[in-house]
């Protein structure tokens, strides 16, 4: 991906990032009255330099009258992103496992508000496509609400591809769409589950969908034509984990 930098800032964000995603934190800037023993530590072990912060040195993409606590960090988002390989080379899978695969989703608004819900119900990833969609931004990881540095982002080449690789590994395919039969309230999700959510606008590439084991669809008023797809992952992703509290436990 391009190799785009951006700023996060405050205690916990770059506390966040210093501990789960310690390889993409490349500088941190502290006003001289910052006294954090803790925070200087995690900084020292991710090998980042460290700077002065002051009102003359902000960098621009700190909005005016941001609370950043006296500590703003430069993030490399090209190193947030792991390969595929390297990624499941190393996952854990069990009943309780959960993947999201965003298939063309295009605003990155939804795209980051995604991996906050993935984030927050305790999935193990979320899979992102190199092409035909929105890529791991700076607006992105603001939407997030920092969560991206709190779940595996993972870039994968071909969605079908990796679909594929996930079945012999034992996962069961998911897919939502407004026009399935099944309701996702009747699916007692006891199997390593992926969850494809398809384009704003189109829904699921169709060799996609009939790759998926199962669809579903969110039961909701007739009146209500449909749910957009950050939301709809939202409800997923929730019904799936009141199956598995476990996964809501810290890791």
């Amino acid at each position: 991906m391009k190799e785009e930098k951006t700023h996060i800032y405050g205690k916990r964000a770059v506390t966040e990032a210093l501990r789960r995603a310690p390889q993409c934190v490349e500088r941190v800037l502290l006003s001289p009255d910052f006294h954090d023993q803790e925070l200087h530590d995690l900084i020292r072990g991710a090998g980042a330099t460290m700077g002065k912060l002051t009102p003359d040195n902000m960098p621009r993409d700190v909005e005016a009258g941001a609370v950043h606590q006296g500590i703003v960090a430069q993030v490399s988002l090209a190193r947030l992103v792991l390969s595929y390989d390297d990624f499941v080379g190393q996952l854990s899978i069990a009943p309780h496992t959960a993947l999201v695969i965003l298939g063309e989703v295009q605003d990155p608004q939804n795209v980051g508000a995604m991996i906050r819900s993935a984030a927050a119900f305790g999935t193990s990833g979320v899979l992102i496509p190199e092409h035909n969609q929105a890529p791991i931004t700076g607006a992105v990881v603001k939407v997030s609400a920092g969560m991206a540095f709190s779940v595996p982002l993972v870039s994968i080449g071909n969605v079908n591809n990796a679909i594929r690789d996930l079945k012999e590994r034992g996962f069961w395919i998911y897919g939502l769409d407004g026009e399935a039969e099944q309701s996702i309230a009747d699916e007692k999700f006891d199997a390593p589950a992926v969850f494809v959510l398809g384009n704003e606008a189109k829904g699921i590439r169709m060799k996609t969908l009939e790759l998926c084991d199962i669809v579903l669809k969110i039961p909701m008023r007739p009146e209500c034509e449909s749910l957009n797809v950050a939301a709809s992952s939202a409800v997923a992703l929730y019904a799936w984990s009141a199956q598995h509290p476990e996964a809501l436990k810290t890791r």
